[in-house]
């Protein structure tokens, strides 16, 4: 791809350009010095660990061209183009979907906010959107896909440049529908910049990501921000049983629509059976069965039906077809050994996500089976939730197993003396720990009798674990199967 650079800088808010040539081609963006090629752009940003600008003098030994900057460069190049602007990443939008045909404005964006459920409602959406014979683009945390083709991601929401392409190629691909999960990170990291959204959802908002938004405020306000900068034109859908529903539209221009199970509402659902199988709820009139399991699924389900409604999607069509929607992998994802053991894994990694898993499990479960949960918390991540872990898992499972998540640099000991530190009014056996996750699951397969539910909480979909700063391959449910057709023989 090719684009004038005088083309690909309309409407950059321009404070100074250094080398004024802007009739030259452009063939790429980056903000990484080490992926530039010849003819790039390079956009140098100040990050919260490194600063961009460190790195002009190599991006321009790659071979980049023109270099945007928030401050004046130490040397001057004579056949660079330096362009300093006020803000690198609100630039970068702008740059981005210029570079790329300006995407949003050819294809209807949903974004899906909250503490929990963005996957599965972005996820749901692609399915029930494809199953409707409606070509689709996902970008979320299990990665980008195009209508059946996938494309990995690092981030739960996707550096800017990578959306304005993907969505392009989507768009040559005949896609009408975008949904993708907005991150508070990649709100506040002005990853979602200058593009158009069509519609925002917002799922719920809990205590979580505290290590990088410094209190609750600053989380809130921060998902608040995406709601405000919503068009006239385009609609907000917001959970209203979740009690700060009514602070995250505020100051939003959309037309506002509700969603719940509990208040009364523009779209509201009832719950009729409920069992490890599935449940059955009643819609519009229509009782419906879903292979989704829990309450929280309900919630999800519903998001996606009504977005489908404010989408112009004709209601019998998307009952016939959200009965098919199938479990989302990581999410509530179960096994059933032949010994009788029940796997369940689930990427339930803050409170509320914990509390929600183990509050279905146990509507489901019988008396006589076992809840033997094994859980850790991620090293360098917010320290304030690892208390609160701890004590649910404690005071609701049989037999609670402390052990690693993704520690990064952090030491476990500190971690697992975090996740016990909390008081509580039961006196149960000792918490069990291991350092090592397999031997965790081992212990928890060897613990279980036939019935017994085991969940594996934390990872989910995850198929790493990071360890000073390396990825070593790891996937709870893999592993767990592994170690039962062991202990199955």
């Amino acid at each position: 791809m090719k684009k004038l650079l005088k083309d690909v800088l309309k409407k950059v808010h321009v404070l100074k350009m250094i080398g004024k040539n802007t009739s030259k081609f452009i063939e790429g963006i980056s903000i990484n010095s080490k992926i530039v090629q010849d003819n790039m752009i390079f956009v140098a940003k100040k990050g919260k660990i490194t600063d961009g600008h460190k790195f002009i003098i190599d991006a321009i030994q790659k071979g980049a061209s023109t270099i945007i900057c928030e401050k004046n460069p130490f040397y001057i190049h004579k056949h660079i183009t330096y362009v300093l602007v006020p803000d690198s990443m609100e630039a970068l939008g702008i740059i981005s979907s210029n570079f790329y045909d300006h995407p949003t404005k050819k294809i209807k964006l949903i974004g899906i906010t909250g503490t929990n459920g963005k996957t599965s409602v972005a996820t749901i959406l692609h399915q029930l959107f494809s199953k409707m014979g409606e070509k689709n683009i996902l970008i979320s945390t299990m990665g980008i896909k195009i209508l059946s083709r996938k494309y990995p991601t690092t981030h739960t929401t996707p550096n800017i440049i990578e959306i304005n392409k993907y969505l392009n190629i989507s768009i040559q691909k005949g896609c009408k529908y975008a949904f993708m999960e907005v991150s508070s990170h990649g709100i506040h990291q002005k990853r979602v910049a200058e593009l158009l959204f069509k519609g925002g959802v917002f799922t719920n908002i809990t205590h979580d990501h505290l290590d990088y938004h410094r209190s609750f405020d600053h989380y809130l306000s921060t998902k608040r921000l995406f709601f405000e900068n919503l068009s006239k034109k385009a609609f907000a859908l917001i959970n209203s049983d979740d009690e700060n529903s009514h602070k995250i539209i505020k100051k939003t221009l959309a037309k506002t629509y509700f969603y719940s199970i509990e208040k009364n509402s523009d779209f509201k659902i009832k719950i009729i059976k409920e069992n490890i199988h599935g449940n059955q709820f009643l819609i519009d009139g229509h009782k419906v069965f879903t292979h989704l399991i829990g309450r929280f699924n309900i919630y999800n389900l519903l998001a996606s039906y009504a977005t489908a409604i404010l989408l112009g999607k004709k209601k019998d069509n998307i009952l016939k077809q959200i009965q098919y929607i199938k479990p989302i992998k990581g999410r509530f994802e179960q096994f059933l050994s032949s010994s009788g053991i029940h796997i369940i894994v689930d990427y339930a990694h803050n409170p509320d996500g914990l509390k929600s898993i183990l509050n279905t499990i146990k509507t489901i479960k019988k008396n006589d089976e076992k809840l033997i949960c094994v859980i850790g918390c991620g090293g360098n991540r917010d320290i304030k939730k690892r208390s609160l872990m701890g004590k649910i898992v404690y005071e609701t499972c049989d037999i609670s197993i402390f052990t690693s998540d993704n520690p990064r640099n952090e030491d476990l000991n500190k971690i697992f003396n975090d996740m016990k530190n909390f008081k509580s009014y039961l006196k149960k056996k000792s918490i069990l720990t291991f350092v090592r996750r397999k031997e965790a699951i081992q212990t928890a397969i060897q613990i279980a009798k036939k019935k017994d539910i085991i969940l594996i909480a934390g990872k989910g979909h995850e198929t790493f674990q990071e360890i000073k700063g390396i990825r070593y391959s790891f996937n709870d449910m893999k592993i767990a199967k592994n170690l039962l057709k062991t202990y199955d023989k």
